[in-house]
């Protein structure tokens, strides 16, 4: 007897954009392998709302946060020379974009060696990307930071990246961007911040809260409540206009969205034999999951430490310092501190999350080695080569979550999973967000403008 709805698959099914056969699968992959599979992609048009940064997505905010992201003036004297900043003793040589290539999906491609980042100091874990870092519920290794805005300020005082100051930062934002800031924040900068004020004495030139309660009095504690007030707003301001800026650093379009949309052609036979290992024997989708390939939980995946520091307590010890800032996102500078209280409740230290770090998303991962919090696996091999065995049998603080367990996989499955993880490369971010708009000291217009008249050298 004649079939119809066969007769209809071998007809009709071949005309359609993607190879479905009648039990739903497609190009190989079962019903539901291929469910699993759309749901790994495309990265959404929609960022993730932030409440408590009320100028999150303002243009104008992003501009001068672009500016600030670039700006050198607030970083304090290095402790180590470099070839790509300077020697020790200089100051202003540090920016954002120091350790956060725009050019190289914002990673750091100059410290050498590049495990950890030469700020004015040795940082102690891997400067991760911060493309697409605005799709991320946490941020930093660790989930240390609860915005992008806290991570943005705070990062200037840490001792190995900036070495600064809030007060410092003050000064800088107000001698060289109090238009820029004053066009988007609702309270002007205080006249008193010109050094050349009547009344400057109110905001020394650096300082910040002391280090503890038994900590000897600094200027910081010198100035009135009403002055810290203003200089803390300003601060973290400076860090909301920076998440401004980082929140347009996406990159979308890489071939796996592609293949995801029915070109099944986007990538090649072996990452799919690659994709069909990440869907099943390696399960790394099992924490590499929906479409920023993060799940954006934290475990312990047993990586040995080395380098600085000697032992990483990841979670367990920064959870604590997060609840503990009054600079979190339910503190007094939190637009929204309901939204903060809420993001934050029950978060404490616990023994499951000693040495845990957070799932990295693996879009464009072929474009940042290397891997893991100290940046101790140079390449995409060496990170399966990891997972195969199971992580490292010791050297880490804490207990190695279950998940982590030997693998099994042949030389040429560890192959077809990497030639996979380089098809989640997406595009660059916009070329005028990797443009250093920050604004040139007096010398260095001076400079520039030697540079660019007619007849003079090239640089």
């Amino acid at each position: 007897m004649w079939n119809f709805s066969s007769r209809l698959c071998a007809v009709v099914v071949p005309l359609l954009s993607l190879a479905v056969g009648c039990d739903g699968a497609v190009d190989g992959f079962s019903a539901d392998e291929w469910a699993q599979i759309q749901q790994l992609g495309p990265v959404p048009l929609e960022l993730p709302a932030d409440p408590s940064n009320l100028y999150a997505d303002d243009p104008a905010a992003a501009a001068l946060g672009q500016r600030l992201f670039f700006e050198k003036a607030m970083a304090n004297a290095l402790k180590f020379g470099d070839s790509g900043l300077g020697n020790v003793g200089d100051k202003g040589k540090v920016a954002c974009a120091s350790c956060h290539d725009p050019k190289a999906y914002f990673i750091d491609t100059r410290s050498r060696p590049n495990a950890t980042s030469l700020g004015v100091a040795w940082t102690p874990r891997n400067s991760p990307s911060l493309v697409n870092a605005a799709y991320y519920r946490w941020h930093g290794w660790t989930g240390r930071e609860d915005t992008l805005w806290y991570q943005g300020s705070t990062a200037l005082e840490g001792a190995p990246s900036f070495a600064s100051s809030r007060l410092d930062v003050a000064h800088v934002v107000f001698r060289k961007y109090r238009a820029d800031y004053d066009a988007v924040f609702p309270v002007s900068l205080d006249p008193a911040l010109d050094p050349a004020a009547a009344d400057a004495a109110r905001f020394p030139a650096s300082g910040k809260p002391k280090a503890n309660a038994m900590a000897a009095d600094g200027p910081w504690e010198a100035m009135t409540p009403a002055d810290r007030d203003a200089v803390n707003r300003i601060f973290t301001n400076t860090g909301k206009a920076i998440e401004a800026y980082e929140r347009r650093l996406v990159s979308r379009n890489a071939p796996i969205d592609a293949y995801i949309a029915g070109d099944l052609d986007a990538i090649s036979p072996a990452a799919k034999r690659g994709l069909a290992l990440f869907l099943g024997k390696a399960a790394c989708v099992d924490c590499h999951s929906g479409p920023t390939l993060s799940d954006g939980l934290f475990y312990n995946t047993g990586v040995a430490q080395t380098g600085i520091p000697r032992a990483d307590e990841g979670r367990f010890d920064d959870i604590a310092k997060l609840v503990a800032s009054p600079l979190n996102s339910a503190g007094a500078y939190s637009d929204d501190p309901t939204f903060g209280m809420a993001m934050l409740d029950g978060l404490a230290p616990t023994e499951s999350v000693r040495g845990a770090f957070r799932t990295p998303s693996l879009r464009h991962i072929a474009q940042t080695a290397p891997y893991m919090h100290n940046g101790s696996l140079a390449t995409l091999d060496d990170v399966v080569e990891f997972y195969d065995r199971g992580g490292d049998a010791a050297g880490f603080s804490g207990v190695k979550s279950v998940e982590m367990s030997p693998l099994g996989l042949t030389e040429d499955e560890k192959a077809d999973l990497v030639a996979f993880l380089r098809t989640l490369t997406g595009e660059p971010v916009a070329a005028e967000l990797m443009v250093d708009t920050a604004i040139a000291e007096r010398g260095e217009r001076r400079l520039r403008a030697s540079r660019t008249a007619p007849g003079a050298p090239g640089p």
